[in-house]
């Protein structure tokens, strides 16, 4: 029945359901697959009822208010509702709309002009209150353009970038203050650069109004030198300004008292890059543990999530496989900023320090990086571009194969395969998937170093032709999963270590449960395992919107 539907419009589906659920329905009603296309695709409100959150606000607030919850008990998300006749009809109309717009796809948009041809609900008077109309959205639909197939990846790009003020730009231009008469220690590394691309520690250290005492370094070190994974940076002198280094990547991951001895204020800018594996966050975690146990201050100064801050998937981590790569229970990719998270972390997690967030001027949402005129430095050797950060969220999975990720590459994450791999066989299968808004390549390559150096690997490479709709997640599982398929006397799960953890399985550790390679090991099909991971996914998303800064 959903074969033609989106992957964002099988979810707003699967949240109507969610939606029903704490409304203690018995049937999924069009006002609960209204609810699901406000949680699951703000810019198509965006784009017909204008920019910000007041129409999904406002949406919520109608439905709320003429759906009767008196005396009604929220139902386990672990029920299955079926759809009213109502909502089927809902489904009918977009199917309708899909053929009449010449689609080839079902998506949240035919949705919504579904849900206005439902003549007397709640849901189409909501809307039509709203002024949205099917006669004007129909004639905004009918207008695309489509690119050619050969240049459809360029409609990944802006034409127009967004004008933006970083965290870090906005602490020192407009909250100097909150550093007066402060020892400062600064968390960074090379991508903590203003628009000019000056770097935060040059500034703060040439600035007369801040003490600058001390630098600390994430992973791959300060200034972003250490190329390969998993390798440890030593403390040092840092030669442009002579302050200390203290590496956060070493011996400890957590500042320790006597590196705070001179610390009042630890300010952290981090570039993150939207997806729960990856260190970044955690070494903000650190510092803000070792902020409240020895009774210093953090500031986090934000800065955009590359890959927008709309789309939320993937598995959430179970607390038993927590680790250096997932130490909360949060979405793989999650859709916040790293303020966002730190807000998240400090206060439903229970750091608890003495926290302040500095956030961004003119970034919303829906903005990818590349949608805004932020200075765009590689957070980390093998995170070059939006195009690996597009894909990191699902292709990261391979870490915990003997596959290589395309390490040792100039197209880390996007080239993926090993040397037991026929390619065109392996692009042929994986195509043969239907996955939205992606084309895998046949490819043969060899890397530099790291897994398989030297060595010819078939594989793809992973191209986006239409980010929005592309889900990395399951596209990452679907790779990892195809491979075992295909190859199960070569294929190989990764062996301990990984991430300073040395018995646990580390594809488990990145996934953040043993499920996903076990639902691989029984050969469960692809929708059954992006289906095991849906409840946790909605209690997630449902948990976020306290902490959304923007």
């Amino acid at each position: 029945m959903f074969e033609r539907y989106t992957e964002i419009a099988r979810r707003t589906i699967f949240f109507a359901r969610y939606e029903a659920s704490q409304f203690g329905a018995s049937t999924i009603a069009p006002e609960h697959l209204l609810l699901g296309l406000s949680r699951e695709d703000k810019p198509l409100f965006a784009r017909f009822l204008g920019d910000g959150i007041e129409p999904i606000e406002t949406i919520r607030t109608r439905l709320e208010e003429r759906l009767s919850t008196k005396g009604r008990i929220p139902i386990p998300t672990s029920v299955e509702l079926p759809l009213s006749p109502e909502a089927k009809r809902v489904l009918h109309y977009a199917h309708d709309e899909s053929d009449r717009l010449s689609d080839r796809h079902i998506g949240t948009e035919h949705m919504l002009l579904g849900l206005l041809r439902v003549e007397g609900s709640v849901a189409a008077e909501v809307l039509l209150e709203l002024g949205l109309r099917s006669d004007a959205m129909r004639e905004v639909l009918a207008q695309k353009i489509e690119a050619p197939r050969s240049h459809k990846s360029q409609a990944n790009r802006p034409e127009r970038r967004r004008r933006i003020i970083l965290g870090v730009e906005k602490l020192l231009k407009e909250q100097l203050g909150l550093l007066h008469d402060a020892r400062v220690g600064l968390v960074c590394n090379q991508a903590s650069v203003n628009h000019n691309f000056h770097h935060v520690a040059d500034l703060f250290h040439e600035h007369t109004a801040i003490n600058l005492t001390a630098l600390f370094g994430p992973q791959h070190g300060i200034r972003g030198d250490v190329q390969d994974n998993m390798v440890e940076t030593a403390h040092a002198l840092d030669r442009k300004t002579g302050l200390p280094i203290h590496s956060l990547y070493s011996e400890t991951r957590e500042p320790t008292e006597e590196m705070l001895k001179d610390v009042d204020i630890i300010v952290c800018d981090l570039q993150g890059v939207g997806c729960r594996i990856y260190t970044f966050v955690y070494t903000l975690a650190n510092c803000m543990r070792a902020a409240k146990k020895f009774g210093k201050k953090v500031i986090a100064c934000d800065r955009p999530n590359p890959i927008g801050g709309i789309q939320v998937a993937g598995t959430v981590l179970d607390p038993a496989f927590t680790s250096f790569v997932g130490q909360f229970p949060i979405a793989s990719r999650h859709g916040m900023t790293v303020c966002e998270l730190a807000r998240m972390f400090n206060e439903h997690f229970g750091i608890d320090c003495d926290l302040e967030c500095i956030t961004m001027k003119g970034w919303s949402r829906e903005l990818w990086y590349d949608e805004t005129d932020g200075p765009w430095v590689l957070p980390s050797p093998n995170m070059p571009t939006i195009d690996t950060a597009t894909v990191f969220c699902g292709s990261v999975h391979l870490e915990g194969t003997q596959m290589s990720e395309g390490r040792g590459t100039t197209r880390p994450f996007e080239i993926l395969g090993a040397p037991y791999i026929n390619a065109d066989d392996f692009g042929n299968a994986l195509n043969n998937l239907n996955l939205d808004g992606v084309y895998f390549r046949p490819c043969v390559f060899m890397p530099t170093f790291q897994k398989h150096a030297g060595k010819a690997c078939g594989g793809v490479q992973i191209h986006v032709t239409e980010r929005r709709v592309f889900e990395p997640v399951i596209t990452g599982i679907a790779i990892v999963k195809t491979a075992y398929d295909l190859y199960r006397d070569d294929f190989r799960w990764k062996d301990p270590p990984y991430e300073y953890e040395h018995d646990r399985n580390p594809f488990d550790l990145i996934s953040g449960t043993s499920k996903v390679r076990e639902a691989i090991e029984r050969g469960d099909d692809l929708a059954s395992i992006q289906a095991s991971w849906e409840t946790p996914l909605a209690e997630f998303k449902a948990l976020r919107e306290r902490f959304l800064l923007y």
